[in-house]
């Protein structure tokens, strides 16, 4: 995973002074004082970013420590993202990871997002499914300002990772070839079998598109769809008020930070057990943001 950064540097050289240098690290995080929305508003919310899965599948979250790294960004803007990722990632209770890390989780800012795709197909193949190629080829096409894809893992529903055995628990004679193994199942009358590991997370900015914004606006967005699979199309107004809606057409709909809505998603994502199926979710956000809406 380090070879990718370094890959990633390289086809990826610092655009900084196309994004705006609004909010140095040492500023506080900014919490916006958005309006309070309905339930509906909110039920509505969760059903707008949250992927496709089936009720009984566990939703993907981090488990490992979260390690970042950039590629694009001078060393400032480097640091002010980095402060307000991780100030979401421990407020949600995920660890970040020391200096020393394999990277994980990737923010890029580049200008020519078409040639980075090519380079990045042909020095990292294995980075993507081919199908994450093609939403990447296709999105660039489509001219979106910006593009996030993310690789998961099923394991254990203590959050192990299934090791590889011939050994089937129930079986008297051992298989003749080795597969992956839950040996932490059991009947369980809450929760799930398996839980779902993100292994890594990548965001690619089109740094053409960016401006006028902040880098706290920018760190914020790419904390929602690092930390937390999120589906969020571009043009999403309706409903409640989202940093997600960072670049809708409608200047109304652009947030400063993160939202109460936001937070409140990925805290629930967090909050809740690993082996949690996805069909849990909802309700878990409806409880944290109206109980932190009467504090």
């Amino acid at each position: 995973m380090k070879l990718l950064i370094f890959v990633l540097a390289g086809i990826a050289p610092p655009v900084a002074a196309q994004v705006a240098e609004s909010g140095a690290a040492t500023d506080p995080i900014v919490v916006t004082g958005d309006r309070q929305s309905s339930g509906d508003d909110v039920r509505s919310g969760v059903d707008e970013i949250t992927p496709p899965t089936g009720p009984a599948e566990p939703l993907a979250r981090f488990m490992d420590p979260l390690c970042l790294d950039f590629a694009g960004l001078s060393e400032r803007q480097q640091q002010t993202i980095r402060t307000v990722i991780e100030f979401r990632a421990q407020n949600a209770g995920l660890r970040v990871a020391d200096f020393e890390c394999k990277p994980n989780a990737l923010v890029v800012i580049v200008d020519d997002p078409a040639a980075f795709a090519q380079n990045l197909k042909r020095s990292q193949p294995n980075l993507m499914s081919s199908s994450e190629h093609r939403k990447l080829e296709a999105s660039i096409k489509e001219g979106d300002p910006v593009f996030v894809s993310s690789a998961k893992e099923v394991r254990t529903a203590l959050g192990r990772p299934a090791p590889h055995s011939a050994t089937i628990p129930g079986l008297t004679l051992p298989m003749s070839v080795a597969t992956k193994v839950n040996t932490d199942a059991r009947a369980r009358r809450v929760g799930l079998e398996q839980s779902a590991a993100l292994l890594n997370s990548i965001v690619v900015f089109d740094a053409r598109k960016l401006s006028g914004f902040s880098l706290v606006q920018l760190a914020d967005y790419a904390a929602m769809r690092l930390l937390a699979p999120t589906d969020a199309r571009t043009d999403w107004q309706e409903g409640t008020p989202s940093i997600l809606k960072l670049f809708s057409s409608d200047p109304a709909d652009v947030e400063d930070a993160m939202t109460a809505f936001d937070q409140s998603y990925i805290l629930a994502l967090y909050e809740l057990p690993i082996n949690a199926p996805s069909s849990r979710l909802k309700s878990k956000v409806l409880d944290i943001y109206f109980g932190k809406s009467d504090q």
